[in-house]
Order: structure tokens, then sequence, then C-alpha cells
């Protein structure tokens, strides 16, 4: 008979479905998480105790409410050794280990030879039309990450369209090289060093940046393995890595959040939401919260968005990392604006000058989007939201001396729709017109749920224009937010 610490933990399937086991994962109540697996699986603290890494005493005090977990990697090991199912460890606000149906393995490390499904993009999801079908092929997504986010220069489409095709080739073989090291670190954590953690670093600022090019769709799942990845190595990780693996996972949890609200699905959004929280904390960087609640800016209306934005504004430090300052006073003026608050204008003046003492490009994984054309964006969203046609006019055509006409991401649906929105403003319907058509296109091929929200106000000035190209636009944005389904922010 073996001992009694030595058997498994069997937890029955339905209990991480019971009310009172839901509220102790929401509330991070791990002792009452203990009480209930002991009542129901009729397993000793000992037992638990060999399951996740404890000694018998720790567990008593957890069950006691004696001590508490705050850790993210504590969560994590929890979760592993009790076997917690997807809904549960996504309760916890720890990443899923497996999505749509398709299991992620245990260390999905990219290799040219044997890269995992999860982890695999199809270059016909990269670059629309830039390939025929015939001619697809696949794309490891985390080294396509890995790879975007040790550039140094701006990443247009056409850049990552190269990346994705060097990628695709026999001779990138050799790019699986530099993730041994990763391979062996997740085989034990002192393997772990300052290449690996760099690597992990670059990769999730690669995932901000492709963020701004690629659905949601073709990232959620290659930045879930890494959140994984990322899982894994902070749990016995030496302390001098421990905070920047906890950080790095914060990043890359913020983003991973709103992916999740891209992809309408808000369970998985919230969860995402708990680990940021938790890395936030654990590594000393509060400022990732200032991104997370940016992100819900983004999801809300009127009043909920100006109280994201001046909640985010709490976690900024008293000096420095102007980037996300400047963000969020941006955000904040136009959120006022929409209000009809002339205080905006004010704001957009501060986060100006906050942006020229900026340097997004080096200060944070989420601020390499902020550049003067989206600068000019923000300027043109404020006064469109003011309603003033002077400085309107002014606006829009710097906005349109800002943007490449061929360019294709997602904020070019964002910037036609204020464009768009300032012609109908000055006057001019059938410019108008054409730019909403054209934030419509784009919107559509970049999958993105921001633009076809950005598209709300064009929506209802369409809606009295007698036009017949105008009614027809109007129709084909009502039915192509019917398509895509409404949000659930």
């Amino acid at each position: 008979m073996p001992a009694d610490g030595a058997e498994p933990v069997v937890v029955p399937a339905d209990l991480w479905e019971r009310p009172e086991m839901l509220t102790a994962l929401t509330k991070w109540d791990i002792g009452h998480l203990f009480r209930l697996v002991r009542q129901y699986a009729g397993v000793s603290q000992t037992r638990i105790g060999v399951a996740v890494g404890f000694s018998q005493g720790k567990v008593s005090e957890y069950m006691k409410d004696k001590a508490q977990v705050t850790a993210l990697d504590v969560f994590e090991r929890i979760a592993e050794g009790l076997g917690m199912p997807d809904p549960a460890r996504m309760a916890l606000g720890l990443a899923p280990r497996i999505l749509t149906g398709v299991p992620l393995p245990p260390t999905p490390i990219p290799t040219r030879d044997g890269t995992p499904a999860s982890g695999l993009l199809n270059v016909e999801q990269v670059v629309v039309g830039s390939r025929q079908p015939d001619d697809a092929c696949d794309v490891d997504v985390l080294t396509l990450a890995w790879i975007a986010g040790r550039l140094d220069a701006p990443m247009d489409r056409r850049t990552l369209l190269l990346i994705a095709a060097g990628l695709t080739a026999e001779s990138a073989a050799s790019i699986a090289n530099p993730w041994d090291r990763l391979t062996r670190a997740l085989a034990g954590p002192q393997s772990l060093d300052e290449d690996t953690v760099e690597r992990l670093e670059a990769r999730t600022i690669g995932f901000h940046r492709l963020e701004y090019e690629l659905p949601a769709s073709a990232l959620y799942q290659g930045l879930t393995s890494h959140l994984n990845e990322l899982s894994s190595l902070i749990h016995g990780a030496p302390d001098r890595f421990r905070r920047r693996l906890a950080a790095t996972a914060g990043e890359a949890a913020t983003l991973a959040s709103w992916l999740a609200w891209d992809l309408k699905q808000p369970m998985q959004s919230a969860s995402f939401d708990r680990v940021s929280a938790l890395a936030a904390k654990e590594s000393g960087h509060p400022i990732i919260q200032a991104c997370t609640y940016a992100y819900k800016s983004y999801a809300t209306q009127d009043r909920a968005a100006l109280d994201a934005v001046r909640q985010a504004q709490h976690f900024l430090p008293k000096q420095g990392d102007d980037a996300t300052r400047a963000w969020l006073l941006f955000l904040e003026a136009e959120h006022l604006a929409a209000m009809g608050d002339s205080q905006a204008v004010k704001l957009l003046g501060q986060a100006e000058e906050a942006f020229g003492r900026a340097r997004p490009d080096r200060e944070r994984a989420w601020t390499r989007f902020l550049d003067p054309e989206r600068v000019t964006a923000f300027r043109l969203s404020t006064y469109v939201r003011l309603g003033d046609d002077r400085r309107v006019t002014d606006a829009c055509q710097q906005a349109l001396n800002s943007t490449d006409q061929d360019t294709d991401h997602k904020r070019t649906a964002i910037i036609w729709a204020d464009i768009a929105q300032a012609q109908f403003q000055i006057g001019n319907s059938a410019a108008g017109v054409t730019y909403a058509r054209r934030a419509l296109e784009s919107a559509q091929r970049t999958e993105s749920t921001w633009g076809l929200q950005h598209l709300s106000t064009v929506e209802k000035t369409l809606t009295g224009q007698k036009d017949q190209a105008a009614r027809e636009l109007l129709g084909d944005l009502i039915s192509t937010r019917r398509a895509l389904g409404s949000s659930p922010a």
C-alpha cells in the first residue's frame, strides 16, 4: 500500500463547477479551495500538500485562513497539482491549457520540424491577398513574435510579409537554435539564464507589435502558449530573473485580455486581467495595470471609458514612462471631447508635451504603437468629437498627409473613420462616404472589432443621408456589425 501522501489527488469533475468552488477561485481563496477539495475528494492535508508542493503544516495554515497565496507561480502550481480544468484555471486567473478544443503541449517551444499546431499561423492570415491559396504555408507565430520584438525599425505589413516569407523557407530551419536553451529551461529552472529571459521579453514585445497588423484570431493561441511557458518558468526561477519574468508575463496578459475581448470571450478576458494584476504586484511594476485599464477604456463608452482611463492614471509613476502617460492623456482627451467637455483641448496639449519627452520604442512592450501618425489621429479624433470645425479641417489634412494610402493595419480603420466623420462635419458628404468605405473595408480585412466600433458615429451620421452611396454604405455597416455580433463589453 502506498503512503497516504503518495496517492494522487483526484478531484471530482463536478466540484470545479460548484458555485462555492467558483467563488473560491474568483476570490483567490486558496484556504476555501483546499477545504472543498478535502470535503468532496476525501483527501488529507498531507495528500493535498504533496500534490501542490506544500508541507502539511502550510496546507493547514491556508485552510485556517492564517495565510494567503499571492504569487502567480504558486497559483499555477496549485492548478497543476490539483489537475484543474480550463474553466477553473481561468476563474483563478490563469491561462487555459486548451483553447478551442486544440490541446496545447506542455512545452510548446517552436522547432522548424516540430512546431505544435497551436503555434502555427497560415501565411494567408498574415497578409491578406499576398499569396495564392495553393502557395499558402505555415509560419511559426512564436518565432515570428520573437523576431518582431527584436526589430529596431518600425514594422509595417510589408516588413511582416518579408519576415513571414523568410520563416517559411527551408533556410529558416536554423532559427530554431536560439530556442534550445528555452526548451532546457522548461525542463528545470536551473537552466534559466539571461539569454532565455531576454528572448522571452523580446517575444512579448513582438506580440504587441504583431497586434497592430494581425487579427486577434491569428495571435490568441500563440500568445496563450507564450504565457503558459512563462508560467512554467516563473515557478522556481532564481530571484534575479523572477521579477523580470513576472513583468513580461503581465505585459503579455494585458494583451491576451484585449485579444480575448476582441474575440468576444469576456470570461477569458477577465481571467487574463487577473493574471496581469497578479503579475504587476509580483514584479513590482504597477504600471502594467495602467495598460490593463487603458484597454478597458476601449471596451466601454462615455463615463465608464473615462473612469477606466483615470483609474489607469493612478498606476503611473510620478516621473518617467512618458509614452504611457501620453497615451492615457490622449485617451482622456478623446473621452472628454465625446462628452462635450472643452477641457479636452488642454489635455490634448498636455498629451503632446508628454509625447515630446517619450521614447515609445524603448519604454514598454505596449507603447510601440505610439508614433506621430497615431498622435495625429488622436488630435483629429478629439476635435471631431468636440465638433470644432476649424480645427477639424486642419487636423483632417494632417491626418491625410501622415497616413500611408497603401498601409493596411488595424488603426488605419480608426483613422479613416475619423477622417470620414470630419468630412461629414465640414459638409463634404461625398468624401465622407469615400473614407467611411475605406474604414469599413480596412476593419473587415484586419478583423478589427475596435475599428468597426469606431465607425458607430459615422453610422449615426449616415442614417440621415439620402444619397444612394451613403444608403448602401449604411446597409453594409449594419450587416457587417450584425454578422460579427455585438461586443461583449
